[in-house]
């Protein structure tokens, strides 16, 4: 028997949608009774509830279902996402639903990120490791809502970045890239999400010392060169404020375990680089770096307080390595 208190599901809209007033539908059932389901924040619009038989015989655990339908406003939406609340029993419960963007990137853009087209899942899978980068900043004393300046070093085409558009904050979110194609693409398309700055290959940035708060970087440190990663956890360290902290996500044991001549080598001394084909666009160092916990401790603990290492963290795939510039 299933133990959640309620289950909610949209059936419309999918897409995010372009006119200001849009049909919402969809069903819930629950555990307690239904009271209302609410579209909007500001002036919350009560959604008309209607009997679902097809549901009740879907769900016979829930004593409770009803099908909600009616008009919703821009209100409801934060970017691509959607946001009901269910009153149930003497509870609110928001739900939040990530709809089909408007715009996705061009597929040349996102295999340079991912490897391959995605299409929605692009985003889809970004706003899962969205949730757990922020997730792990506020488990470590350093909620991004809250941060002056937050920087997604190696963005891409903002597969992470972009859900900065649900997510509530008060200070500036940068994004930078060595690709020009993907940074004139954000300026295009997440310009209200976020700034952005196309850097070189290597150090130095424009940024001055201490400029911001927090740094993550996904799928970036999983391709460089050793020698280059030094030169930019260097530079990262030089434009986190003291007490900042660094995520950088890592191709860790579930990645070098399966080749057994980069397990030996990670083993022996906990860092391995491997050459393969260059991804069109990409510049020929991008390869792909495998690393040890040991390793980031003594040899990214230089630069960094280490403070933990979370493994297949983001999407049940990278590690996540948390560090602390040192006040």
């Amino acid at each position: 028997m299933d133990e959640r208190p309620y289950l909610i599901h949209l059936e419309s809209p999918l897409d995010t949608p372009s006119t200001t007033e849009y049909l919402v539908r969809g069903w819930v059932v629950s555990k307690a009774p239904i009271r209302a389901v609410t579209t909007g924040r500001s002036s919350p619009r009560f959604l008309e509830l209607a009997e679902r038989p097809d549901v009740r015989t879907a769900y016979p655990d829930y004593p409770h279902v009803a099908g909600f339908a009616g008009r919703a406003s821009a209100d409801s939406l934060r970017g691509d996402c959607l946001s009901l609340t269910c009153v149930i029993g003497e509870t609110d419960y928001e739900s939040r639903h990530e709809l089909n963007p408007k715009v996705l990137p061009p597929a040349a853009l996102q295999i340079r990120q991912v490897g391959s087209e995605w299409g929605r899942n692009f985003y889809l899978s970004g706003g899962i490791m969205f949730d757990q980068i922020t997730a792990a900043f506020e488990e470590h004393g350093l909620p991004l809502a809250n941060a002056a300046r937050v920087l997604d070093f190696g963005c891409g085409c903002g597969r992470v970045l972009k859900h900065f558009d649900r997510f509530p904050h008060q200070g500036e979110i940068w994004g930078c890239d060595i690709d020009p194609e993907s940074i004139a693409w954000n300026r295009t398309h997440l310009a209200g999400v976020a700034r952005f700055d196309c850097n070189a290959s290597l150090p130095p940035m424009a940024f001055p010392d201490g400029f911001f708060d927090a740094i993550y970087s996904v799928s970036v440190f999983t391709h460089l060169p050793e020698d280059m990663q030094f030169r930019w956890l260097e530079e990262l360290r030089r434009i986190l404020r003291p007490g900042g902290l660094l995520l950088a996500s890592l191709h860790g044991a579930r990645y070098w375990e399966v080749d057994p001549g980069v397990k030996q080598e990670v083993l022996e001394r906990g860092f391995a680089y491997r050459r393969g084909e260059a991804t069109k666009g990409l510049p020929d160092f991008y390869m792909c770096s495998f690393h040890s916990e040991a390793y980031v401790r003594r040899a990214w603990g230089k630069y960094f307080d280490f403070e933990e290492l979370k493994p297949s963290h983001l999407y049940g795939a990278h590690d996540s390595a948390i560090l602390r510039r040192p006040s």
